[in-house]
């Protein structure tokens, strides 16, 4: 029976990847290259789940090894694909200027490597030798297993911690560029990653458990990885449906500044940095959502590389603390009024510049000590 349930997971996350790659092929927008890895990504999750039905669907099984038994191990080799192609489709979605580098093709060395050796050890024998290799046991030793296995999880969870690293800078970067990150800090990219790792991690348990128990099944730890899993890639789907500009990146010559070459002379400093205040506090940039350092920087009539130094060297702050910085203390004005209470925290955050309530409620925290709802109640009673 667990076999069928085991199928059944398959079935269902091909069905997902097919649904999903098809969505971004009628995609006409500026993103088509980051879509077309994940597309690649998507069809090599679906092979690998195709070989799982080829393994778990036992009556198809015999039909496949008693007519098309080349079908069988063709999968193999994509085991240690799909993690490269996430890794690259990653670096596509964080940087704006993403072009694929010929040096992009040594990620795909253990994918072509294991597609000799499934070539060379199955593939090249003849069909009556496949039959007899697959009714009496597996092509490959259980060393050979083992070794292949542990390849396996130390090439996913090497790009696993590369692909969290990244981005994390990326957020960095993006808070030196943009007032409001929410909707393109790549954090469920970032969750999808970190739900594979415990999936990955549950296999790898089961895996573990396998060898050193004698009687062990494993079946129901299987189930719970393959329900991980399905929740994971779903998420992926939901999210890439519904916010596109998560495919967006940041542009390489906004978030990397470098100054060594820029230095301003000391009075030069203050006076971009007192005209910035000035304007600041005259204009009230800020009350608006979608306020990026180039368009402050034309507001203000500084270069925007000037004026990104100015935060960091002067200011100590980036692009994204410095706009919510004032963004807070407007809404401790807001709030400090004696008819506050006239309007919600909802209306006064979107009346400040937020347009998330859990990005407000972090921020407000953060600078404060409380809570927008507790600092009200402390400046009314």
């Amino acid at each position: 029976m667990w076999h069928n349930i085991k199928t059944i997971f398959h079935l269902i996350i091909i069905f997902q990847c097919f649904f999903f790659s098809f969505y971004l092929l009628t995609q006409k927008n500026n993103k088509r290259r980051s879509n077309n890895i994940l597309i690649v990504f998507l069809f090599t999750i679906a092979v690998t789940e195709i070989g799982g039905v080829l393994s778990h669907f036992l009556e198809l099984r015999s039909i496949v090894i008693a007519y098309a038994p080349q079908l069988l191990y063709f999968d193999f080799p994509f085991r240690y694909l799909y993690i490269p192609v996430l890794f690259i489709y990653i670096l596509s979605t964080t940087k704006k200027e993403f072009e694929f580098k010929k040096a992009y093709f040594f990620h795909f060395t253990p994918f072509l490597f294991f597609c000799i050796l499934v070539l060379y050890k199955f593939h090249l024998n003849s069909t009556e030798t496949l039959r007899e290799i697959l009714k009496t046991g597996y092509r490959f030793s259980s060393l050979e297993n083992d070794i292949f296995y542990l390849l396996e999880n130390v090439q996913f969870f090497g790009y696993a911690i590369v692909s969290l690293i990244i981005l994390k800078k990326y957020r960095i970067e993006i808070k030196n560029v943009y007032s409001t990150i929410e909707h393109i800090n790549l954090s469920w990219l970032a969750f999808v990653i970190l739900g594979l790792t415990g999936w990955k991690s549950l296999r790898l348990l089961n895996y573990i458990l396998w060898l050193a128990l004698t009687d062990y099944s494993g079946w129901i730890l299987y189930i719970v990885a393959e329900v991980a899993f399905l929740t994971f890639i779903s998420i992926m789907f939901l999210k890439g449906l519904k916010q596109p500009v998560i495919f967006s990146g940041t542009n390489k010559n906004q978030s990397r500044q470098k100054y060594e070459k820029t230095l301003l002379a000391d009075a030069i400093k203050e006076d971009y940095k007192d005209k910035l205040i000035r304007y600041m506090k005259s204009q009230k940039p800020y009350l608006e959502p979608s306020l990026s350092l180039d368009e402050l920087a034309e507001k203000v009539s500084i270069p925007p590389h000037h004026l990104s130094q100015i935060l960091n060297t002067c200011l100590n702050h980036n692009f994204f603390d410095f706009i919510n910085s004032y963004r807070i203390k407007e809404s401790e004005r807001l709030l400090s009024e004696q008819d506050s209470y006239r309007k919600t925290i909802l209306e006064i955050l979107y009346e400040t510049g937020f347009n998330s309530k859990s990005v407000f409620n972090t921020a407000f925290k953060k600078h404060t000590g409380m809570t927008p709802t507790q600092f009200r109640n402390l400046q009314n009673s």
